[in-house]
C-alpha cells in the first residue's frame, strides 16, 4: 500500500508511524497554485495535513480540494487539522474529502483510518496473499515456502505484493518503479534489478518453485510454480 502525504512538512510523527506500519508513502508540499498531475493507480490513499486551525483550516482545505481533484487526485483522502467544529468537518467533507480527523488524536487511529481508506480501492488486499507454493504475510513482512520462511524489507514486500496480486501478468518497469520507489527516484531502474535479485535469492532459500522472469523491453512477471519443460524428440 502506498500513501500520498500532502503538507505537514514539520510533522515527523506521522511519516514515522506510516513506516512502522509498513506503509510506503511519498511526502510532498501542498501546492501554491495548480498541483502537478497525480498518476492514476499509483496511490491507495492520501493524507492532507494542514497547519491551519478551525475555520481557517476548513476554508483553506475546502478551497484547495476541488483543485486537487481536478488535478487527478482520485484516491480516498483523509484531512487532518486542528480544532475543527462539526460545521468545519461538514464543510471539508462536502468539498471532497472522504474522512476528517481532528487533533489531538492517537496515531493508531490515524493508521486505522488510512488502512480503511485503502480498502476502498478496486482490489482489496488481504493480509495473507497466496499463489502456488508461496504465502506472503503482509502484517509480519514474511514470505513462506515449502522449506521455511524469509523476512522481507519494505521494498521486497512491495514487489512481492505486486507480483502475487498479478501472478502471471507482465508488470511494466515503470509501474514497479512508481509503486515501490515513488515518483522522484531517478535511480530506481537499477534498483529494480538489485531488489529482484534479492527476492529471487529468498525464493530459493524457502524452497519455492516460483520464478520471476523478464519480458525483454517491457517488464517482469511471476510464475507461482515453475512450469515443467516439454520433452522434445
Amino acid at each position: 500500500m502506498r500513501v500520498l502525504v500532502l503538507g505537514g512538512a514539520d510533522n515527523e510523527k506521522i511519516p514515522q508511524a506510516l513506516r512502522r506500519d509498513h506503509l510506503l508513502y511519498d511526502h510532498v508540499p501542498l501546492p501554491d497554485d495548480v498541483p502537478r498531475p497525480c498518476p492514476a493507480g499509483l496511490y491507495d490513499a492520501a493524507l492532507l495535513l494542514t497547519e491551519r486551525t478551525g475555520r481557517a483550516a476548513s476554508d483553506g482545505v475546502s478551497a484547495l480540494l476541488p483543485t486537487l481533484r481536478a488535478g487527478g487526485l482520485s484516491m480516498p483522502l483523509l484531512v487532518v487539522a486542528q480544532r475543527l467544529t462539526a460545521r468545519d468537518r461538514i464543510a471539508i467533507l462536502d468539498a471532497g474529502a472522504d474522512d476528517v480527523l481532528a487533533q489531538p488524536f492517537l496515531l493508531g487511529e490515524l493508521l486505522a483510518r488510512v488502512r480503511a481508506l485503502g480498502r476502498r480501492s478496486p482490489v482489496i488486499q488481504p493480509h495473507l496473499l497466496q499463489a502456488g507454493d508461496l504465502s506472503l504475510d503482509r502484517s509480519h513482512c514474511t514470505l513462506h515456502g515449502p522449506a521455511g520462511e524469509a523476512r522481507l524489507s519494505r521494498k521486497e514486500l512491495q514487489l512481492l505484493e505486486l507480483f502475487l496480486l498479478h501472478a502471471g501478468q507482465v508488470l511494466p518497469r515503470d509501474m514497479l518503479r512508481q509503486k515501490v520507489w515513488g515518483l522522484d527516484n531517478s535511480a530506481a531502474y537499477n534498483a529494480i534489478e538489485v531488489y529482484l535479485s534479492l527476492v529471487r535469492r529468498k525464493l530459493r532459500a524457502i524452497g519455492s518453485q516460483a520464478q520471476i522472469h523478464a519480458e525483454r523491453g517491457i517488464g517482469y512477471y511471476l510464475l507461482p510454480t515453475e512450469q515443467p519443460q516439454t520433452a522434445t524428440s
